[in-house]
């Protein structure tokens, strides 16, 4: 169909393969090489296995962001069914969410750690760069040394091909 190219079910083999494809925890994402013309974009479930992961280290964009956490309870959709940590700014100011809550990221705006306290209930969590692919640039001097290798850092500069 003409405009099929528009619709993305299932990521292509190649990139379920390789780069943030390959996370289980991925329902979807799309970026510049999947869509030509698209922004990053991701979905992904968080469930209990979130929580033995030390969190995502504090980081910043060239570009904005949205984050969305998003609970999956049909009678009370506000309620996010978990506990999970964002801290902001360089002072790492901490704000506990417990519903379902949008974040805006300013463009070079220093983020995170991001942790998933606790889980009672998968929830969806939703990242939006406005940038045709992702770019990141760790901060892992903000975080205690021994905590580094607790978290995930990421250092991408938007011309990576996965």
């Amino acid at each position: 169909m003409k405009y099929s190219k528009y619709f993305l079910h299932e990521l292509p083999e190649e990139q379920r393969k390789k780069g943030f494809g390959k996370m289980q925890s991925m329902v979807a994402y799309t970026d510049n090489d999947i869509i030509a013309g698209s922004k990053y974009f991701s979905v992904m479930l968080m469930g209990e296995e979130a929580t033995k992961i030390g969190g995502h280290g504090p980081h910043i964009h060239r570009d904005p962001e949205l984050l969305v956490a998003l609970g999956t309870d049909p009678v009370n959709p506000k309620d996010l069914g978990a506990d999970m940590e964002m801290c902001m700014g360089e002072e790492m100011e901490s704000h506990i969410i417990t519903e379902s809550t949008m974040i805006w990221i300013p463009a070079n705006f220093i983020h995170c750690p991001f942790r998933i306290l606790k889980v009672r209930r998968p929830f969806l969590f939703i990242q939006c760069q406005y940038a045709p692919k992702l770019n990141e640039t760790s901060l892992k001097k903000l975080v205690k040394e021994e905590m580094r290798d607790k978290m995930i850092f990421i250092d991408a500069d938007g011309n990576q091909k996965d």
